[in-house]
């Protein structure tokens, strides 16, 4: 790209949407020098608006481009200053990286390494999986391109998926924070949201603890019966260390373990009492524990030297082998699985809850909503908030609607209209 007298050409050009692609059209040169208030369009002038203005010009053979706004006036300043600056009248002036120039994967890894400097591991990881989806269902290359639209492909893609409502906004709001972050002007329209319907709270009855428990090694017993009464999370029991049980005011505490890379946000640190019975299983596991941890990773039969200090990343797994063997499955969760046979090679394998162990009713969070509505008339719902790390006291209240079950059952089997029946 050289010009007559011998400079290096700069061509403006812009960035914009022609039916379902973005591309960069030229914009309309007059005596010589370009007129951003037109683009050429299959060879015919087009208004301008609705784009982002780019200069182009090259650099030992490589086609350079550098975003300049979407204003006609603030492009062709742009362009004057350029001209001069290839022509050596012109001292070039840094200017800092903005959403017109930022490309969308190092918006990105820029949101994700602050994520990862001021948020747990978890919230980390979750982020991450979170943009990454966002990304496989995006394909433009600048923060700048970005607009309603790739949000309502979004929003499109987790119906298509079979995505929970709440994963798909949550999915969106990460976006969101992320983009506009960088400088995204976004602008969604009243209504945009899709509405989403709260999912009902499952807790396990008493009849199916106890079969569970029944069913448990000693070992299996205590970790899961600490899981009911402490009202923990999966990741806060598996890096719970013996400094956290406090025997002589029968707590049992949440707190920050960098050396497993878990730190809990500061409202979620906290402490709950236990019963003593509890306590007394756990001094006696202490007594025969050589690990820091109160419920590492559980020692191979065969390999001595496996396990035993690391922290258990299988609790899940654990949890559903154990209502399989107590025959508490549904039998009607059916699906396939992938099993990795080599570093290229995939299978997917069909699955039934009847004899695996993959029953959905079966998770570890569900120990947490068991604990809480047991908890929450003995606690009262303040309190509850503090023992479960609730910021807000909106997230306890979704258990008060279990308060009282048994008692309105009782009254409906002995109201006048059932004896109708």
């Amino acid at each position: 790209m050289d010009s007559g007298n011998g400079h290096k050409q700069v061509n403006l050009v812009q960035y914009r949407r022609l039916g379902a692609r973005w591309q960069f059209v030229p914009v309309v040169r007059k005596n010589g020098k370009p007129d951003p208030r037109l683009v050429l369009i299959d060879g015919e002038p087009t208004s301008s608006k609705g784009g982002h203005f780019y200069l182009a010009w090259r650099e030992e053979g490589k086609l350079k481009r550098k975003a300049v706004g979407s204003s006609p006036r603030v492009a062709l300043n742009a362009w004057h200053v350029k001209m001069g600056i290839l022509a050596g009248v012109v001292e070039p002036e840094p200017e800092p990286e903005t959403a017109e120039s930022k490309t969308i994967d190092v918006a990105i890894a820029e949101y994700l390494r602050d994520v990862k400097a001021t948020k747990s591991a978890a919230t980390y990881k979750a982020y991450k999986r979170d943009l990454a989806w966002f990304r496989e269902h995006c394909g433009k290359h600048l923060v700048s391109g970005l607009d309603r639209s790739d949000v309502m492909v979004l929003f499109a893609a987790g119906r298509e998926e079979g995505l929970n409502q709440k994963t798909t906004n949550k999915r969106v709001v990460v976006m969101l924070h992320a983009m506009r972050g960088a400088g995204a002007e976004i602008k969604l329209w009243k209504g945009d949201w899709p509405k989403t319907a709260d999912k009902q709270i499952e807790i396990y009855s008493p009849d199916e603890m106890q079969k569970f428990f029944n069913a448990c090694t000693e070992e299996e017993q205590v970790l899961f019966q600490t899981f009911l009464l402490t009202g923990f999370r999966s990741e806060e029991i598996a890096t719970l260390t013996w400094a956290d049980i406090h025997y002589t005011t029968g707590k049992i505490s949440v707190s920050a373990k960098p050396e497993w890379n878990f730190t809990p946000k500061s409202y979620e640190i906290r402490s709950v009492e236990v019963p003593s019975a509890l306590l007394a299983k756990l001094k006696a596991r202490q007594k025969r524990s050589n690990s820091l941890l109160v419920f590492p990773v559980p020692k191979h039969p065969t390999r001595p030297n496996y396990g035993g200090d690391g922290v258990d990343a299988h609790l899940l797994e654990a949890c559903k082998q154990i209502a399989l063997r107590a025959g508490l499955n549904c039998g009607k969760c059916e699906g396939t699985y992938t099993v990795k046979r080599s570093a290229t090679k995939k299978e997917k394998l069909p699955y039934s809850c009847k004899t695996q162990p993959r029953c959905s009713h079966w998770f570890l969070h569900k120990w947490r909503h068991t604990f809480a509505s047991n908890m929450l008339p003995v606690l009262g719902l303040k309190k509850l908030q503090m023992v479960l790390g609730h910021k807000d006291i909106s997230t306890t209240q979704k258990y008060l609607h279990l308060v009282g079950e048994d008692e309105v059952q009782e009254k409906v089997e002995h109201s006048v209209l059932a004896a109708f029946v």
